[in-house]
This record gives structure tokens, sequence and C-alpha cells, in this order.
């Protein structure tokens, strides 16, 4: 990837890092194949709802869909004038939305790789998502400071939610389908109420005005509590709980990942999905075995609280984290125990774009050397072995 490709969306940050004497960390994912295809910088990919397959976009202009079983490309959407920024999918798998710095999110049929609808939007979208519950339905947000409700069957004319005239970096729809949360340039996360298109709360505000890059949010649905994170130019990651408590005037913040660089660049972050991880890792314990160690015991109660994260980062690496969701507030960093992160080597440039499987322990990564990289477990019981603190 060449520096002039993406320079004008952030000054560059930090250098590759390690050297030949520093002690390797723990192995918890491993890279299982890379995808090759893009001329220029990948800002983001997607995993399809079936899990088969995987959605990339990227500053060559255009949208690739990729067999992840097969792991090759199998289609090329061109349509786009200038960098596409952003994917999601349609949530039958059979349908992309591209948001791009043309001003254009362009909705594609994946049989016949044609565009289906155009919307045009005010300024360069950063973001956008299909609604959960009506296929018609399309969020974005862009540089002109709006969030705009698409109705594909209307793509002359969209509901504006204005979030002052801050450009809307990152929103993400809730699966109820009534609220809609975005990050902006200025540092703040608030939450919408989409059924009327109103603002509804501030869920976090920078006192220093650090840019928030990307948001996710994940829902445990053994306990029903919603958790977010949040990508800031400051170099800190931020995970909130009580994110759906509207008794809670602000989500509490559990954890503050540092040592992260992130500082004025594009970076995302994903969740593992909690019951996948839950589900998943508990099937790696012998029963005989497990009746006789207390320790495993101990060990598989914990799931019931670990957070799986993944994100991108201004270096060649992305970051897998494993996280307790019943701390009141803890600070991890680059000195911070080994067992609870682990560097995903591999990309030779910044890693700006992270996405996790909807049903397995597997993730992707992409980012400004133009590939997509494909992790998964390589043997039974390494995640929780290794993350051990």
């Amino acid at each position: 990837m060449r520096d002039g490709e993406d320079q004008r969306l952030g000054a560059a940050g930090g250098g590759s890092g390690g050297g030949a004497g520093r002690r390797r960390e723990a192995k918890q994912l491993k890279c299982y194949a890379e995808l090759d295809g893009h001329e220029g910088a990948i800002y983001s990919t997607q995993y399809s709802h079936s899990g088969n397959l995987v959605a990339s976009a990227s500053f060559d202009k255009s949208v690739r869909i990729w067999d992840i079983g097969e792991q090759k490309q199998v289609a090329a959407l061109n349509g786009h004038q200038q960098t596409v920024f952003d994917v999601a999918w349609r949530y039958d798998s059979a349908a992309v939305v591209s948001a791009g710095f043309d001003r254009m999110c362009i909705e594609w049929d994946l049989e016949t790789r044609l565009a289906i609808a155009q919307l045009q939007c005010d300024g360069l979208v950063q973001s956008v998502r299909y609604s959960t519950h009506n296929p018609r339905i399309v969020y974005s947000g862009d540089s002109s400071g709006f969030i705009a409700i698409h109705d594909l069957r209307q793509p002359q004319s969209a509901t504006k939610l204005s979030n002052d005239g801050s450009m809307v970096n990152t929103i993400y729809c809730f699966k109820d389908e009534t609220r809609l949360v975005s990050g902006d340039r200025n540092g703040e996360i608030k939450m919408w109420d989409v059924r009327v298109g109103r603002f509804m709360r501030l869920v976090s505000s920078s006192s220093q005005s650090h840019a928030i890059s990307h948001i996710s949010v994940v829902k445990n649905e053994k306990s029903g509590t919603e958790y977010m994170a949040a990508n800031s130019y400051d170099n800190v990651l931020r995970v909130y709980d009580r994110v759906d408590d509207p008794s809670v005037p602000t989500p509490r913040v559990i954890h503050e990942l540092r040592g992260i660089r992130s500082r004025n660049w594009p970076i995302k972050n994903a969740f593992l999905d909690p019951l996948v991880a839950q589900e998943q890792l508990l099937g790696l314990y012998d029963d005989d075995y497990y009746e006789l160690d207390t320790r495993l015991q101990s060990e598989a109660r914990g799931l019931q609280s670990m957070l799986f994260l993944v994100t991108g980062s201004a270096e060649p690496y992305a970051y897998l984290y494993r996280l307790d969701s019943h701390s009141k507030l803890a600070r991890i960093d680059e000195k911070a125990k080994r067992g609870g992160r682990q560097r995903l080597e591999g990309h030779s440039d910044r890693v700006y774009a992270v996405a996790t499987h909807p049903t397995e322990i597997k993730a992707c990564t992409a980012g400004a050397d133009s590939t997509i990289r494909l992790w998964h477990i390589p043997s039974a019981g390494r995640l929780l072995k290794d993350g051990r603190s």
C-alpha cells in the first residue's frame, strides 16, 4: 500500500515496533488464509450473516466479495467514483450496501452483481448499515453532519437527523430497531430514537474532543446486557456496559484499552459474539476431566463474564483482548499481563478493518497493505489456555 493513497485520512501513525530480542506474545488466534485482489487500502470488512462470505470496501473504488471456504474472490462490484469506505450485508446475505466518498450509497444484488439502488448523500459517506428488521431501510452517516434514513423504495428522499454539523464517523443500529448510536469528529457518542427521528441522549463525550472512529455493540443473550466498544483518536479503546439501560444516564466504562495506536486513523473493532464464544469454548472441556478438576470448573464459570474484542491499529498488527465484563474499571496498556492481549501479526501496514464471524470463533482483518487475513483457533483450548492470567 502506498502512503499517498490514504494520506487524506490522517497523519501517519507509529512504527512497526518489535525487535529480534522481544519476547513473542502468546498465540491464541492463527492466520489460516490471506486474500489478495484489492489495489488499494481496505477500510471495511464484514462477514455475511450466513458466515460463508466476506465483503470488503477499498480505496480502489471497489467492493469485493470473497468465499472464505474456497478462499477466493467471487465478485468485484464497480460503480463508485471515489474511495469506498464502508460496506454492510442485508440479512438474507443476497445483497450488500456500500458507502463512498463520492457521496453515494449503492445497493448491490449479488446474483446479478449489478447496482439496484443508488442513494445520494450530502457528504463523504463514512458509515452505512441496513435496518435489522426492514431490508428496505438503510442508515448512513456522513461528513456533512447528518445521519440519513433511506427508504430504498424512494431513493431520492431521506429522513435526516442533524448531528449539529459534526462529521458522523460511525453508526450502529440496535437489533430492537428503536435505537441508533453514532460517534463523531467531536468525540461524542449519541443515542438516537429512529422511530420518531430524534436525539435521545449523550452516551459519552471526550473532554478533549478526540474523534470517535468506530463503534461496535454486542449483546450477551444470557444476561441481556449490551456492551459497546469505541475506538478514539486519543489511542484509547473504551468498553462500556449498561448501554441498554435507560435508567442509567451514562453507560459505565468498564475497560480502557491503552497502547493501541489509532490517532488520526479510521481504526475499527469487533466483538466475538459472547454466546458463540461460551458455547464453543465450553465444548472444548472433557466431561470426565472437568468433573475432577475444580480449576477447570472455575474457568468454565468465568466464561459467562468473558468478552473477546478484536481491534485494528495504526501499526501492522491487530489485537485480540480477553476482558472481564464484570470489571468496574480496568485500564489495560501495552505493559498489561500478556494473557489478556494477543497481537495478531502478518500485515505489513496499518490495520483498519476487523470483523468477527457470526457463528464461529473466527475473525478477519484488513488494511493499508490491501490484503485480508483470516484467523481461527489453531487447536482446542488455546483461546482459554493462552489467555489465562
